[in-house]
């Protein structure tokens, strides 16, 4: 007997480490080689307003939530599985910088 399932990812839930929850809907859209990493996200992202300085361990803990909808099919069957979710969590050091302009010549 032989069985398929298939997971799609419905929304994702990022939670910043600054106090700021970011939903996404879907997966959000692949970093491609070659993109400028200072372009805004084109469907999903997060502005850093200060340095990870003053965080634990010196930078911000960052989790992600995938919710996914799973389908199945095999031996004449087939259903669904929504909701499930898979979490994971990675820390990030952000650096901070200034510019000051004083019309000077």
């Amino acid at each position: 007997m032989s069985v398929t399932a298939v997971a799609k990812p419905t929304s994702v839930i990022w939670t910043m480490g600054d106090g700021s929850t970011v939903t996404c809907a879907g997966a959000g859209t692949p970093y491609k080689a070659g993109t400028d990493p200072k372009a805004p996200s084109p469907d999903c992202g997060h502005v850093y307003r200060r340095s990870s300085a003053s965080q634990p361990g010196l930078a911000y803990s960052v989790t992600a939530t995938v919710y996914w909808t799973v389908t199945w099919s095999g031996a004449g069957q087939g259903g669904t599985f929504p909701d499930m979710t898979t979490t994971g969590t990675a820390t990030f050091r952000v650096a901070e910088s200034q510019a000051l302009n004083n019309g000077g010549g």
